[in-house]
C-alpha cells in the first residue's frame, strides 16, 4: 500500500503541477504535499487496498519525507516524479514488486529519458566500481 500510494500521488501532485501556471505552482505544491494529495487518493479504487489504508499511508509519507519531497518538487518541471518521490527521496518502492499497472508499458524509457535523469540527479548517481581479487 505504501508503494502504491506514494505512486498514485505522485500521478496527482505531476498532474496538479502541469494543470497550474508556473506562478502559483509553488503554491499547489505545498498544498497538496500538505495532505491535500491524500484526500485525491480517495477517489481513486484501487482492488487489493482499502481508502483508509491508501489514504493513511500517504498521510505517513508525507509526514515522514515532507522535506525532501518540498525540496524535490519546488524547482522542478512535472516529470518522472513518480520515479523522483517514491524511489529517490523516500524509497517507497525500492524493492517493491508490483502488479502490472495499468499503462505500464508506457513506463519504457528512451536513451534520453534516462540521460536526462542521471543530468538533472548527479548528487545520487554512483558508478560501480569492479573489484579485483588477488
Amino acid at each position: 500500500a505504501y508503494c502504491e500510494s506514494c505512486l498514485t500521488a505522485a500521478r496527482e501532485i505531476e498532474k496538479a503541477m502541469k494543470e497550474a501556471p508556473d506562478e502559483s505552482r509553488q503554491t499547489v505544491v505545498e498544498n497538496l504535499i500538505s495532505g491535500g494529495v491524500c484526500e485525491k487518493l480517495v477517489s481513486y479504487k484501487h482492488d487489493h487496498i482499502s481508502e483508509d489504508k491508501m489514504t493513511s499511508s500517504c498521510m505517513h509519507l508525507l509526514d515522514s519525507y515532507y522535506n525532501q519531497f518540498h525540496v524535490a518538487l519546488v524547482n522542478r518541471e512535472p516529470k518522472h516524479l513518480d520515479i523522483v518521490l517514491c524511489y529517490e527521496q523516500s524509497t517507497a518502492c525500492v524493492g517493491v514488486k508490483r502488479q502490472s499497472f495499468e499503462g505500464s508499458k508506457k513506463n519504457t524509457f528512451t536513451e534520453s529519458d534516462i540521460e536526462a535523469l542521471l543530468r538533472d540527479n548527479k548528487g545520487h548517481v554512483c558508478i560501480a566500481q569492479p573489484t579485483h581479487s588477488g
